[in-house]
């Protein structure tokens, strides 16, 4: 478990689409989240952004689709590690990190995360303004990536 962050200056921009209906503190998820497992982590992430006063992120379907391929990696090997940050993350970012973990549910992997320093500064960083998450289950456990863009 760990997160790594990173900077990339971007290419020719690529737009993602990005989703998010403000009303409050309500967070919209839509068909870029291909389980719900992945919604769970994504409505924890915007759900802590909230109640701490930031900005909701916007999801990001390259980003998801990164995050829920290497949540499934992980799956397959048993292990939590990082991805290789700027693969398939597309080019329109300035920053980039990664939290990925596992554990025996998605609401535990969140605690755990927020109980991380490391985790808990990419979740609550102001400055990401889109993000990406993926679930993958293997063995009972859950293995979460979690991929923030600014």
């Amino acid at each position: 478990m760990g997160v790594r962050a990173v900077r990339h200056r971007p290419g020719v921009a690529r737009l993602a689409a990005i989703i998010l209906l403000l009303g409050g503190a309500t967070f919209v998820v839509t068909s870029c989240l291909s389980n719900s497992d992945a919604v769970e982590s994504a409505a924890l992430i915007n759900s802590e952004r909230g109640s701490s006063g930031l900005g909701l992120l916007a999801q990001d379907p390259t980003l998801s689709a990164k995050a829920e391929a290497w949540a499934v990696k992980m799956a397959a090997a048993g292990r939590a590690s990082h991805s290789d940050l700027s693969q398939d993350s597309g080019s329109n970012w300035t920053k980039i990190a990664e939290n990925v973990g596992r554990a025996g549910s998605v609401s535990e992997m969140h605690r755990l995360f927020m109980n991380s320093a490391e985790h808990r500064t990419a979740i609550l960083n102001s400055g990401f303004t889109r993000f990406g998450t993926g679930v993958a289950v293997a063995n009972g456990q859950y293995f979460v990536v979690q991929v923030f863009v600014k």
